[in-house]
């Protein structure tokens, strides 16, 4: 057991030293529900011993933390509570068998927890957590009489790995698994002094809201294409002919993207029409897309996402008619903001296709 504690704590002071050097991204709360499994707990008064088996539980946690890029610090308050499913053992003191009661604990813990950077919308991340829990063994009996019964504060360790999905730049969904274990509790059992194990592990549920995030700004919406000239009017026989109307001088556009993707919106399907509209009227022989990407994420993705935000505006006007080879596209990443910002902010207007007509 001290060999756990020990790399527990070595991961929690890891984690929390490497956030120092981290972009900050502000405060954050969650809260979480889900399966508890206590795993089955020895008993070991002076003179007996014995173990209790559990029933399924649950347990419920909540959180407040602040984030550092890709890391986080949190505090959690957290209760979890299975009953009692029966006694064993070859000398308990109270006999074997069917058992009543219940043990539960509730919590105060100080998690570190690090987000893996992948390129996919669902992103891992793991962590470890030490504190103080209240762990109550209560009236856990048998026929005979009572196995374990009493409470204790005491040192409290766990492990934590999960998968959590932004579903916008406030509200995230996590699924975690968490191992959470106490030192012994002590407990009275047949009357005598005695330690009991506390082991569980739990399968949770649950949302974190970040506070302070900016709500999107409106994607601004090109003009509309000028209207045609008006044909002067032919002077008496012989008319001449009619001249050719002028070609419409070249002109940008601009897409915008939601954080961390690249699929087009309806506002962003307006102007890439318009675009197309624009490049078919004035037979403009070449289109040109530069991606970008706003400063939230590394280097490297961001040169990704840049690049298949751009391939995503091409297919959009392939289908409206352009061809493919007239249309060239380049990614920038965070290199060219169109609003300069520190590293790691998630500036809306800097992710961003410019549809350029040379």
């Amino acid at each position: 057991m001290k060999i756990k504690i020990g790399v527990l704590s070595a991961a929690l002071v890891a984690l929390v030293a490497g956030s120092a050097q981290a972009q900050t991204n502000g405060w954050y709360a969650g809260l979480m529900g889900g399966w508890n499994y206590l795993q089955d707990s020895d008993v070991s008064p002076s003179g007996f011993s014995g173990n209790v088996d559990f029933d399924h539980g649950f347990g419920v946690l909540g959180n407040v933390g602040y984030g550092w890029g890709k890391y986080r610090l949190e505090g959690e308050l957290g209760y979890r509570r299975n009953g009692a499913d029966s006694v064993s053992g070859s000398n308990t003191g109270v006999g074997t068998g069917g058992a009543s009661g219940s043990a539960w604990s509730t919590s105060l813990m100080l998690n570190g927890l690090y987000d893996i950077p992948i390129d996919f919308p669902v992103k891992p991340h793991v962590g470890a957590g030490i504190g103080l829990a209240r762990v109550d063994f209560d009236g856990i009996k048998t026929s005979g009489g009572t196995f374990a019964n009493g409470s204790d504060w005491t040192f409290a360790y766990q492990g934590i790995a999960g998968l959590g999905w932004d579903i916008d730049p406030a509200w995230r969904l996590n699924l975690d698994y968490r191992y959470f274990a106490t030192l012994d509790v002590d407990v009275t059992s047949n009357g005598r002094s005695a330690d009991a194990e506390y082991r569980n592990h739990s399968v949770m549920l649950g949302f974190a809201y970040r506070f302070g995030q900016p709500a999107p700004k409106p994607q601004p919406v090109a003009a509309p294409a000028p209207a045609p000239m008006a044909q002067p009017a032919p002077p008496p026989p012989p008319p001449p002919a009619a001249p050719a109307p002028a070609r419409p001088a070249p002109r940008n556009f601009l897409v915008f993207f939601d954080w961390d993707k690249a699929d087009i919106t309806a506002e962003a399907q307006k102007i890439i029409e318009q675009a197309v509209a624009y490049t078919k009227q004035g037979n403009f022989a070449r289109v040109e897309l530069v991606g970008h990407a706003d400063r939230s994420g590394t280097n490297k993705y961001n040169m990704a996402l840049s690049l298949r935000r751009a391939n995503a505006v091409k297919a959009a006007m392939v289908k409206l008619g352009l061809g493919a080879n007239a249309i060239g596209l380049t990614g920038k990443g965070e290199e060219q903001p169109l609003v300069p910002t520190a590293d790691g902010v998630r500036e809306p207007q800097n992710r961003r296709v410019e549809i350029l007509l040379p």
